[in-house]
């Protein structure tokens, strides 16, 4: 076995307190591999618009994170596990402090499709079966947004951990960071076409770019700030 680099060993430390971060936070916490989830087979049947769902996609369904198989194996993806950990404890944090109601806007408008039930009594129940369609999801890109910034503090904040000296070209990498991947998310079929608005979305984006390196932060991006910068 080799041995452990000072950077692997700084991300184990990282990554330790990440997730005290979020089992103080959670109760009953718990991360899961997809394959071993007979709701993940299930769901990844009915997200048949997400083709990477089971090997791509990380998904929270409170209070577990579900993990595709090459979770904790591949090396090259330490950081990017640290930074979706980030991402999906957003979504926990807003699960709880929110309750059912983060359920139902994340699954708006398409989840009032179960109403078309009503058919049995009245076919003019029927018309709720148009919400199955990809109409934009305010509620889902709200949600997503929150989830989204928290990748880039994340990483924002890792570079200044290490490099504290460079502060600025820190402050540059924020100015000119490139969304174009997390926009096409919103706007693409892994989301089931959630919010088409481009220009919207990176209005918006670009704004919260500069509220992290500005330090304007909600209380759970400051929560993992915290665990970032001052461990």
């Amino acid at each position: 076995m080799s041995a452990m680099s000072l950077k692997d060993l700084n991300l184990l430390k990282l990554r330790v307190r990440l997730v005290d971060l979020i089992n103080t936070d959670i109760s009953k916490f718990t991360i899961k591999r997809k394959s071993e989830s007979l709701l993940m087979r299930l769901l990844s049947f009915v997200l048949f618009f997400n083709k990477g769902f089971m090997k791509k996609y990380v998904t929270t369904i409170y209070p577990t994170i579900y993990v595709p198989d090459w979770w904790g194996f591949q090396k090259s993806r330490q950081e990017l596990e640290l930074e979706i950990l980030s991402h999906e404890y957003v979504h926990l944090y807003d699960r709880k402090r929110l309750g059912v109601l983060f359920n139902l806007i994340y699954l708006s408008p398409q989840v009032f499709s179960v109403l078309a039930i009503g058919a049995f009594w009245n076919l003019s129940w029927l018309w709720f079966l148009l919400c199955l369609l990809p109409w934009p999801s305010p509620g889902r890109t709200w949600l997503e947004f929150r989830g989204y910034r928290a990748n880039f503090a994340f990483v924002y904040w890792k570079l200044l951990k290490e490099n504290p000296e460079s502060r600025e070209k820190y402050y540059t990498f924020l100015e000119n960071c490139d969304i174009t991947l997390v926009i096409k998310q919103f706007t693409g079929s892994n989301y089931y076409f959630m919010f088409p608005f481009r220009t919207f979305l990176e209005k918006r984006f670009r704004q919260t770019l500069l509220d992290i390196r500005d330090d304007k932060l909600t209380p759970e991006l400051l929560k993992i700030r915290n665990v970032v910068l001052n461990g």
